[in-house]
């Protein structure tokens, strides 16, 4: 009888604006993290959002899912992704980069940023704050402020 895969151990979970893997080094490189969005409208889009995972213990062909849900999970995933990592032993760390153009948050409040295993069970959470914040040089009603007499 087949013993069952145990999931893979997360080392990191972030979110950024910018990730790039360097192709003669294969190194990543993360820029801009997140785990504020300040916006003074919502909906709110971003032009790019990435989110970078760093995993070990794993055993194989792991396959695992990124999902960015609303804290309450009221509204379909903004992010729902598969991805598929390959450990040729355990102590191998993998590294997954996703980049994610045009991501749109509904509205303010508190989401969440997961990986899954295969099964489904939460491997890591990460907190993600989308704030409505008043444009600088605006009074709390949204208008420019009185000029000094």
């Amino acid at each position: 009888m087949p013993t069952e895969q145990l999931p893979p151990v997360v080392l990191a979970l972030t979110a950024s604006d910018h990730g790039y893997q360097d192709p003669s080094t294969g190194k990543f490189f993360i820029l801009g993290t997140i785990s504020v969005i300040n916006a003074p409208d919502f909906p709110c889009s971003l032009q790019t959002f990435c989110v970078y995972a760093a995993l070990t213990d794993g055993r194989g062909q792991t396959q695992v899912k990124f999902r960015l849900v609303d804290v309450d999970e009221v509204r379909a995933p903004l992010i729902d992704a598969d991805a598929s990592v390959l450990f040729p032993d355990p102590i191998t760390v993998a590294e997954i980069l996703f980049v994610i153009g045009g991501l749109t948050f509904p509205e303010p409040g508190e989401y969440r940023l997961q990986l899954l295993s295969s099964g489904g069970e939460i491997l890591c959470e990460r907190r993600l704050l989308a704030n409505q914040v008043q444009p600088p040089g605006l009074s709390p009603a949204g208008e420019p402020p009185d000029a000094p007499t």
